[in-house]
């Protein structure tokens, strides 16, 4: 029985410190994508400056300046507002992903100037991100295991980090694939502290919110610096921070293995 016993240990184990390696690999491989982006968007702003391509994109500026021009003069901007307003709520009640957080947040600056783009969308994700909470609150403890069984990313850096680390939910919105309807309840289900919550959450989320709003402020000028830089920013964000944490999983993993 004891040898049987060993044997089971050392399987459960071995599983999981290969699905561990797992995620390490698909953290890497996100990493890795981003940085190719982020290497592939300099390149594109470096070509900008091209005279061939710039006598090239002249001639669609002028399309793009005219739609610029009908999106400003629009008469029914509180209509947009109220629409913007129920996509936040209609997302965080049913949680699909034809139309990620970033989609808003760049219509929202595209149709409104920053100062009013930025308060909105703040003021959305707040919406947002507190939905699930408080779905998360309502369900209570024993939701927390089915969350974590479902999301294995998540699950892992709950486990190795533990449960109810505030930076851990920064980290979880700063990082885009990371999806945000899971991490709302699970924080609200554990019954971590909304203040805090939804203080933290905004705050992972700012570098993102920043980065999107510039680009629906220059959506109609595709080939600028102010459209392309954001882009190149943001990849390397994501790129780093991926592979921050994939080095982070690794180094407790090794902790708790040698700990026994």
């Amino acid at each position: 029985m004891e040898g049987a016993d060993s044997i089971s240990k050392q399987n459960k184990k071995s599983v999981k410190k290969s699905k561990e390696e797992h995620i390490r690999s698909l953290l890497y491989l996100v990493s890795a994508l981003c940085l190719i982006l982020a290497v592939a968007f300099t390149v594109l702003l470096i070509l900008s400056f091209n005279d061939h391509v710039q006598q090239w994109y002249q001639t669609y500026i002028k399309y793009l300046l005219e739609a610029e021009y009908a999106v400003e003069s629009m008469d029914d901007k509180f209509n947009v507002l109220i629409v913007i307003i129920f996509l936040y709520v209609f997302k965080a009640v049913f949680p699909i992903q034809f139309y990620p957080l970033s989609v808003l947040c760049a219509i929202t600056s595209t149709v409104f100037p920053a100062y009013l783009s930025l308060p909105i969308n703040i003021f959305g994700l707040s919406a947002f991100f507190s939905i699930r909470y408080y779905w998360g609150r309502r369900v209570g403890s024993d939701a927390v295991q089915s969350i974590l069984k479902r999301n294995v990313t998540i699950r892992t850096l709950i486990e190795n980090d533990g449960r109810g680390n505030p930076w851990l939910l920064a980290v979880f919105r700063l990082i885009p694939s990371i999806p945000p309807n899971p991490v709302s309840k699970l924080y609200g289900a554990m019954g971590f502290e909304y203040k805090k919550y939804i203080l933290l959450s905004l705050l992972g989320f700012a570098p993102q919110l920043i980065t999107y709003t510039f680009i629906g402020r220059n959506v109609f000028n595709p080939l600028s610096p102010a459209f392309l830089v954001p882009f190149i920013l943001l990849f390397i964000l994501i790129s780093m921070s991926t592979f921050a944490i994939s080095k982070i999983l690794k180094i407790q993993y090794r902790r708790k293995h040698s700990n026994g």
